[in-house]
This record gives C-alpha cells, sequence and structure tokens, in this order.
C-alpha cells in the first residue's frame, strides 16, 4: 500500500486579518486517476459491480463470474457473507497490485500480472487477486459489527476505519487473505517457501524476535512482513482452535474496539491465551517443524564469492558473470538502496549504478559486458498509468540507454552476442507475447503471441541462440518450454504441474531452474534430452538463480543467510547431482488443516462461464457517492463540525461540506469543497459563509458575517525517472472575502472591519531526491523548493503582497545514513492595510516576528544514533534514536517605524528524538522529542519538546 507522510510543525503566532476565513488550499490530496478520454463499461451482478475500461470485457466476464462463484465459499469460516461490492479494473498501471478500501468502499484490481513468480504462483493473476482482495471484502464486512458498527453510524466509513485499526492489527487482514488463497488454489503463497523464507531463517539461526519487534518492525535486523507474520499466526490459530476461531475473536474485537489491546484480550477469550502468549507457542511450534525439516536433509557446500564488511542485513541478487569472471549483482537492504555493483574475483565490490523502480523478478541479464533491466516509469500527470520500459548498460562506456519509452515489457534477456534482446508484453486487454527488440535501436523485430493467450515469463536464450527457454503458466499448471524464435515454435521440456517453478536457464542439455519439491527452495537441473530431473544444490535455507561460469566449471547462484542472499559458486559435476526421485520431500505442510478445513482446494477449476449484458457506465452521472459524515472538535479554538464526505468510485471527484459551531462565539459557519480532477489541471472551489463575533471576558463585544469563495487549479506532476524519485506542482487561486455588518471602528492593522479582501495566490512545489534506504534520514542527494506569491490587483478595500521562496538542500554525511542539510528563504510583504500568512521557516528558538524582507538560512546534521528495539511492556517500543545539530540565522528589515524594525537572528543548537510505536499499532511511527536551541544575542537558551514528524 502507499505510503505517506504528514509532517507537524511547530506552530508560529502570526497577526492577520480574516484569521477565521475559511481556508483553502490548493495542495489538494490528489487521487489516483484516468485519463478522461478512456471509456467505461460496467457488469452487474448479484453481488458485484464490475467497472472496467472498453476493450476489456473478455477479462472483466471471467473477473464477474469468478468473484460470483466465490462469495459464498470464501465467506463461510468468517461466517459473514459481504454486502455487494463495487470493483474497478485498472489496466492502465504496469504496476501489479491491488486493494479493498474505503471512504468510498470498493475494490482495485491492477491487472497486468507480474513476473515474480514468488507472488504469482502458478495462478492466473486476477483470479489470485480475486481470491486475496475478496477475503478483504469478508473481513471488512465482518468487523462492522456491535460498536464498530455504531462507529459506522457516527461517522461513516471513516467512522469504521478508525475502529478497525484500533481493534484489528494489520497483521491479521493480510495473514487471513493469504490463508485464504492458500486453502482455495494450487498456489497460495502459503504453500511457497520463498514466503517464509526469512522468517523461517531468524528461527533456525536463533533469532526469536519478541512479538513486538517481530510486528512493528526494526532498522537493526531482518524481520518479515506483516503478511508473514499475519498468515503463521492465522494459521495457527485455525490449526488449534478450529475452522471458526478468527470469527469468533473479530466479534470480540469489533464490540469493545475502544479497550486498549482488545485484540490480544479476544484471543484470550477465544483460546485462552493472550496475542503474546499464541506468538510464542507459534515461536515454538514452528522451530520444532522448521528444525526437523533442515535435519533431514544432506547439505552441499557452498563457497562465498561475496564478503561483507559488517552484519547488516544485505542482499547481493540474480548474480551474471562478465567476461572477466566477475559477478554483476543486484545490491539491496537494511542499509542499501536498490542498486547494481560488479563482484571482483578476490570479493570486493564496485557500485556501477542505482537503477530507478524495478519491475519483477526477473529483470537482470547480462551479456557481452551489457546489462539488460527493466523498470517502471509514470505518466507526470495519471497516476494509474504507468509503463515498464526496458533499459541498457555498458559497461565498458557507461551509457546507459532506454529503448522504448511507454511500453509494458518486462523480464529481459540478452541474446548471447548481445544484439537483440527477449522480453514479455502485456497489452491493455492482457494478450501475451514474446517480443524480440532490437539491443541498440529498440525497434521490434519479432513478436511472437503467447498461444492460447497463456501467461509467458522468465524468458531467457540458449548459449548458441536458437532457443528462448521460458515459463508458460495456464489453468493453475506451469511448464517449461523452449521456443523457436525462426519457426514460433513452442516445444514443452518439463510437463505441466503445480510446483512453483521458476528463473530457467538452459546451458547445453541442462535447464537449470528453481523449485521447491523439497519445502526448501533449491536449483534443479532438467535434462532435456531424457526429461529427468535432479537436485543439484541443497542448502539450508535457499539456493537459488543459478548461472553457469562462461568455462562451464562452475554453477553460481544465490544463496541466503541469516544476513541475506550471498553470492556463492560450486563446482558443475551433474556427477554429484541427486535425482529427484530420490529427493526426499520435507516440506512443512503447515497449511494444511487449514485447506481440509474449507474442503475446496482447487476451487479456480469450477468457476462458471456466465455471458452477463455489458453496459456503459458515466462517470459523471455518479460523480457523488457520500461515503463518510464525521464530527470533529478544534479543541484549541472550541469549535465542533460535522462534515459529510464524498469521492466518486473512479476517484475524479472529492467534495465535502462542513456546518460548524464555535462555542466561544456562540456563532455558526457553512462551508463546501470541492475539487475535480479528471481534467489535467485539478479544479479546486470553496465557499463559506457565517456569523463570527469578538468575545471577551466571556461576553459578546461585538460580532460581524463572513461570506468567501474561492476558485483556482493545480497541476501535480510525478517527473520520477530513474533513481531520482521527482515531482513538481504549480497552481493559482483566486479568494473573495466579505466582511459585512462590523459596527466597532477600525484601529489598527490587525483589526478587521467591514470590506472585501480580492486576492490572487500563486504557488510552485518541486521535490527531487535519491533513492534512499529503510536507514536513510534523507535522500543522498534531495532538492526541495518552494514559492508562494500573494497579491491583491483585483480591487476591493483591502490591498497587500507577499513573495515567499524557500530552498533546501540535502548531501551525503560523513558516514553511512548521516545527511548534511543546508537551506534558506526569502520573504517580502507589501502591506498597506492587510497581512498574508507567512509561509517561510523562522530561525529556531524564536517565535514569528512580521518584516518587511526577511532573508535565512540554515545548516544542520542529522544522523543515527542507536537502533534499541525496546519495548516497554505493550505500551511503546522504540526503535530509534536520532540527533541533529543545526544553526539558523536569519535578517529582518523593516521601513516602517516600529519596534526594533531591523534585526537578526542566530540560533545554534541540538535536537534529539526518538521514532517509536504506541500500544503495538504499526500504522504509526512517532518521533518525539526535545531541541534546545541557545539565542547567542540574547544569551538565552529555549527548550522545546517537538513532535518532528508522524511516519505512516
Amino acid at each position: 500500500m502507499p505510503i505517506s507522510t504528514l509532517l507537524f510543525s511547530s506552530k508560529r503566532k502570526v497577526l492577520f486579518l480574516f484569521a477565521s476565513v475559511f481556508s483553502y488550499h490548493t495542495a489538494q490530496a490528489q487521487l489516483d486517476t484516468n485519463p478522461p478520454d478512456v471509456s467505461w463499461r460496467q457488469i452487474n451482478t448479484e453481488k458485484f459491480q464490475v467497472i472496467f475500461p472498453e476493450g476489456f470485457e473478455n477479462q472483466a466476464q471471467h473477473v464477474a463470474n469468478t468473484l460470483q462463484y466465490l462469495h459464498a465459499p470464501l465467506s463461510r469460516s468468517l461466517q459473514k457473507e459481504p454486502r455487494r461490492l463495487p470493483l474497478i479494473l485498472q489496466n492502465r498501471n504496469a504496476i501489479s497490485n491491488g486493494f479493498v478500501t474505503l471512504a468510498p468502499r470498493r475494490s482495485e484490481f491492477y491487472t497486468m500480472p507480474p513476473q515474480d513468480y514468488t507472488l504469482l504462483g502458478t495462478n492466473r493473476w486476477l483470479d489470485l487477486l480475486a481470491v486475496h482482495e475478496f477475503r478483504h471484502v469478508v473481513q471488512y464486512d465482518k468487523a462492522r459489527q456491535s460498536l464498530s458498527k455504531l462507529m459506522y453510524y457516527l461517522g461513516g466509513e471513516y467512522g469504521l476505519s478508525v475502529a478497525n485499526n484500533i481493534s484489528i492489527p494489520n497483521w491479521f487482514w493480510e495473514g487471513d487473505a493469504v490463508s485464504t488463497e492458500t486453502a482455495f488454489t494450487r498456489s497460495g503463497r502459503g504453500r511457497t517457501p520463498d514466503f517464509d523464507l526469512l522468517y523461517r531463517t531468524n528461527l533456525l539461526s536463533s533469532r526469536n524476535y519478541s512479538y513486538n519487534k517481530q510486528h512493528l518492525g526494526s532498522f537493526k535486523d531482518p524481520v518479515p512482513n506483516h503478511y508473514v507474520l499475519g498468515y503463521h499466526l492465522v494459521t495457527y490459530g485455525r490449526r488449534h482452535y478450529g475452522a471458526d476461531f478468527w470469527s469468533g475473536v473479530i466479534d470480540q474485537a469489533a464490540s469493545r474496539f475502544f479497550v486498549p489491546f482488545v485484540f490480544s484480550s479476544s484471543l484470550r477469550y477465544e483460546s485462552g491465551y493472550s496475542l503474546p502468549a499464541n506468538y510464542r507457542r507459534l515461536q515454538h511450534e514452528l522451530d520444532s517443524l522448521w528444525t526437523g525439516q533442515v535435519n533431514q536433509i544432506e547439505l552441499t557446500e557452498a563457497t562465498t564469492i561475496t564478503k561483507r564488511s559488517d552484519s547488516v542485513y544485505t542482499n547481493y541478487e540474480f548474480p551474471q558473470e562478465l567476461p572477466d569472471g566477475s559477478i554483476v549483482a543486484l545490491k539491496s537492504g537494511l542499509g542499501d538502496y536498490p542498486q547494481f555493483v560488479q563482484v571482483k574475483l578476490d570479493g570486493t565490490e564496485e557500485k556501477l549504478f542505482t537503477p530507478g523502480p524495478l519491475n519483477g523478478n526477473a529483470m537482470l541479464s547480462v551479456a557481452q559486458n551489457k546489462i539488460v533491466w527493466s523498470e517502471y516509469e509514470f505518466d507526470p500527470r495519471w497516476q494509474v498509468r504507468t509503463y515498464s520500459v526496458l533499459k541498457t548498460y555498458d559497461l565498458a562506456t557507461g551509457k546507459k540507454q532506454v529503448l522504448q519509452r511507454k511500453t509494458r515489457l518486462a523480464a529481459p534477456a540478452f541474446s548471447p552476442d548481445a544484439s537483440k534482446i527477449a522480453a514479455i508484453e502485456a497489452t491493455l486487454k492482457n494478450e501475451y507475447a514474446l517480443v524480440i527488440l532490437d539491443a541498440i535501436t529498440g525497434k521490434e523485430l519479432k513478436r511472437i503471441p503467447a498461444p492460447q493467450n497463456d501467461f509467458l515469463s522468465m524468458p531467457r536464450w540458449s548459449p548458441d541462440g536458437k532457443n528462448i527457454v521460458l515459463l508458460r503458466t495456464a489453468n493453475g499448471q506451469r511448464t517449461i518450454q523452449l521456443l523457436d524464435p525462426e519457426s514460433n515454435t513452442f516445444t514443452e521440456v518439463l510437463p505441466p504441474t503445480t510446483e512453483n517453478i521458476g528463473h530457467p536457464v538452459m546451458v547445453g542439455n541442462y535447464v537449470y531452474f528453481n523449485a521447491p519439491y523439497t519445502g526448501i527452495e533449491n536449483v534443479f537441473a532438467l535434462d532435456i534430452t531424457t526429461r529427468q530431473q535432479y537436485q543439484v544444490t541443497s542448502r539450508p535455507f535457499a539456493g537459488t538463480n543459478a548461472t553457469i561460469s562462461h568455462d562451464g566449471q562452475q554453477i553460481i547462484f544465490n544463496d541466503f543467510t541469516k544476513n541475506g542472499y550471498i553470492v556463492a559458486r560450486m563446482p558443475h559435476n551433474p556427477a554429484t547431482w541427486v535425482p529427484l526421485a530420490q529427493v526426499p520431500d520435507t516440506r512443512v505442510k503447515y497449511y494444511q488443516p487449514v485447506v481440509e478445513q474449507e474442503g475446496n482446494p482447487d476451487i479456480l477449476t469450477q468457476v462458471p462461464n456466465q455471458v452477463y449484458p455489458v453496459q456503459p457506465y458515466s462517470k459523471f452521472k455518479n460523480i457523488v457517492k457520500p461515503h463518510s459524515w464525521a464530527p470533529g472538535r478544534d479543541p484549541v479554538n472550541n469549535i465542533y463540525t460535522a462534515t459529510l464526505y464524498s469521492q466518486d468510485l473512479l476517484s475524479t471527484t472529492v467534495a465535502t461540506a462542513t456546518y460548524s459551531y464555535n462555542a466561544n462565539e456562540k456563532t455558526s459557519r457553512g462551508q463546501v469543497g470541492l475539487s475535480y480532477q479528471g481534467f489535467y489541471p485539478i479544479i479546486n472551489v470553496a465557499g463559506a459563509i457565517g456569523q463570527r463575533a469578538e468575545v471577551k471576558d466571556d461576553s459578546l463585544e461585538y460580532g460581524w458575517r463572513e461570506k468567501s469563495i474561492t476558485a483556482g487549479f493545480q497541476i501535480p506532476l510525478n517527473l520520477t525517472h530513474s533513481r531520482y524519485q521527482e515531482s513538481l506542482v504549480f497552481g493559482a487561486d483566486a479568494n473573495v472575502t466579505d466582511v459585512s455588518d462590523y459596527e466597532r471602528p477600525r484601529t489598527a492593522l490587525t483589526e478587521q472591519s467591514n470590506g472585501t479582501l480580492r486576492n490572487l495566490h500563486y504557488n510552485v512545489a518541486y521535490i527531487r531526491s535519491h533513492s534512499r534506504s529503510k536507514r536513510d534520514l534523507a535522500g543522498r542527494f534531495e532538492q526541495r523548493l518552494a514559492i508562494n506569491y500573494y497579491h491583491t490587483p483585483m480591487g476591493g478595500d483591502y490591498k497587500s503582497g507577499l513573495f515567499a521562496a524557500t530552498a533546501q538542500f540535502a548531501f551525503p554525511g560523513l558516514f553511512k545514513h548521516h545527511s548534511f542539510q543546508i537551506g534558506g528563504n526569502y520573504q517580502h510583504q507589501d502591506v498597506e492595510n492587510y497581512r498574508f500568512a507567512s509561509t517561510i521557516i523562522f530561525p529556531r528558538g524564536y517565535s514569528y516576528r512580521s518584516h518587511q524582507n526577511f532573508a535565512g538560512g540554515f545548516v544542520q546534521y542529522r544522523l543515527p544514533l542507536w537502533y534499541p528495539d525496546l519495548a516497554l511492556g505493550p505500551f511503546l517500543y522504540f526503535q530509534r534514536l536520532r540527533g541533529n545539530v543545526f544553526f539558523d540565522y536569519g535578517q529582518g528589515r523593516s521601513k516602517a517605524v516600529i519596534y526594533q524594525p531591523n534585526r537578526n537572528y542566530q540560533s545554534i543548537g541540538a535536537e534529539l528524538s526518538t521514532d517509536f510505536n504506541v500500544m503495538r499499532f504499526n500504522g504509526i511511527l512517532w518521533n518525539f522529542g526535545v531541541r534546545f536551541s541557545y539565542l547567542p544575542q540574547e544569551k538565552d537558551l529555549q527548550v522545546e519538546v517537538l513532535v518532528v514528524d508522524v511516519g505512516f
């Protein structure tokens, strides 16, 4: 899911007129929208409304049939059949994903299949999404009961979402969905050893982490994600307490969602054990099962090629040999953003370059000192229109090249002479083909459609360039096939299997591939002459992604360790391989009791093929969709509000209507806002009308009436390319605010009176940030620029102007994860009888003071200090301690004769803060700390408590 960050900064007290006027922001939240030229259709069944782009009807019919058929069986164990659901099929996004969400309630499928076989399994992509995402639908409707349902009545879908997030940990949602896909399909993730690889390795390496660390995460050590943790906890519950166990837990949690640690107490009520106690019992059970598994296997020896300088979790994946014998690999980890490195013969490494957002688990291919891979590229304006493009890098020249723009190509592979590239294309209709391109010009040389439109993946050329080995998946099974690109003929060399095989490589008479035959993923070989299979590697955790050295003497592969994937080698000697018939099956079928409980392990083979009527879907007729109604209160100003929220299913239009009551002033007002995002510029309109009053000593002194209307646009652009995340937002808006029925005469600039303010506002914001690792406090190179300009050229009673510009830059520090940052800002105000609110950052330690001209800057150095992974019971969990030292400077100048019209500001100081979780809630990572600011001119020390930021 997307991650967003909300920044909280200290408030500056600024005197300005119309302080209570309805606030209009052109920086509206940007929605994931499609281009306006997309025509939409819909299929309506008893349980679903499937909305899809024109031309995607065949896939939509299949999805509608699948979901309709899955509805009852997938609802049974949670004892809840959900309400009718709208589903949007998004076929223009090259990023393979899916989600169910509230506000408004809907599901969306991003329909391009992934090349990552560890995610897809042998399932059809849309089938896997249907099973997994529909289980989320069941979960959400199951949780909509008792007091949680009362929250829905009080706040709509926002209220229900709050209740769900408070009462149920995120590992349950995803773990239960993975358990469901595992029970109902031939190849759910719970069946694949790659899924539990990190969890299993940690336990077998004596890393028996606490529940807090396993659930909340760590900057110090690798922990599996919430999908993995959740799957095992959910499966443990069903193994030991029955098929309906989690239904009872949700019943209990939803009825008391406001009680601290209610999920743990619900587990205790249903099982007799708290959540941490059940977790410890799970750990003991898995450790016993996995230890028994690894004790049954006979290991093969391997020699490590990569050399680590520390024990930080780091992966070196997809090794490929260069002509000089060195290795190219993709390096990433807790302390390293993804980057291609060259590992020399002595084990030392050299960074080659940093790619952009990578697509898939099969993107690296090397030939003739050249590398090819696939990256995501983004439409600047439309977030759900993305592309998968092929890029090459020449090690001899250092030149990088994009073969074609705006493509949907993935899993590229060089021919042996590096003159051609084979890749898999998925069209907007999910029609698959192998495409061969000229490696220099990017020109398409040949296109070979997939037979029966079966899914093709992971192509690799044979050393002689005459064949391409690839995977072909259909009907829940996968085969290895050879494609003759001259005759366009496919030859099956491995019969269809439900085993989740991947990464085929052909050398001589053998095809090497990853397979989970033993319950631990390792390299196997297929003799294409005899069709016999052999186990090649037998490593304790995983041995994958084999390639053969140029001299044919060594097998180079990935060996998984407790500190990540390393590159290893072993002799290439077929005489030592073990025939598959003699390989023991040591699989730990942890999922098997759940499969038996559901009693329908191959449900996708039974889906009917009914043809539903197709109708047009009008986004304009369905533009209004209220979903939430939230009461609220501003405790600072003692204002009570009630807001109605609306957002359409296609995410083009957001609207709000708010009634507010000021208990201090005993006044009320109404506000409305509309943001239409279906055009290239986002159009924003807002208005407010109501009463205001001045109250002193609990007595009403005088009142007035305010009306305001604001209209404007903004254009947000995603300019991300290669290793830099880049965005540009610019816009403008016009505001008219009218004050009437105000009887008290005006005596000062900061007081208001009857009159009209008519102003224009222009804004530009630009961000460019280098890729970062989890431990990095900022991008290695980062630039942030913002400009705001307000003026009053349209007449009216108030005249003023403000120009403000800020700039911030980040650079690598002295050591890894440190950040050196500098910044500056400038603001000019033309004040006649009104003052706009300041938009600049004032020197730390000072309260804001207004100047006609202000220029300032800062220098700071940020660094991590400690990764404690320290829990204070269930209440607080501290993940990181970080520090910051700074120097701020500012210079204010004013022509007016006021107190200290010209003044310099200086502060020097330090900040100490910690990243932590509260009440075992991992949805928010708080950062709280203290700031010490010494003001040399005043010889004063200021101490402030900080909420630096809140990470979601």
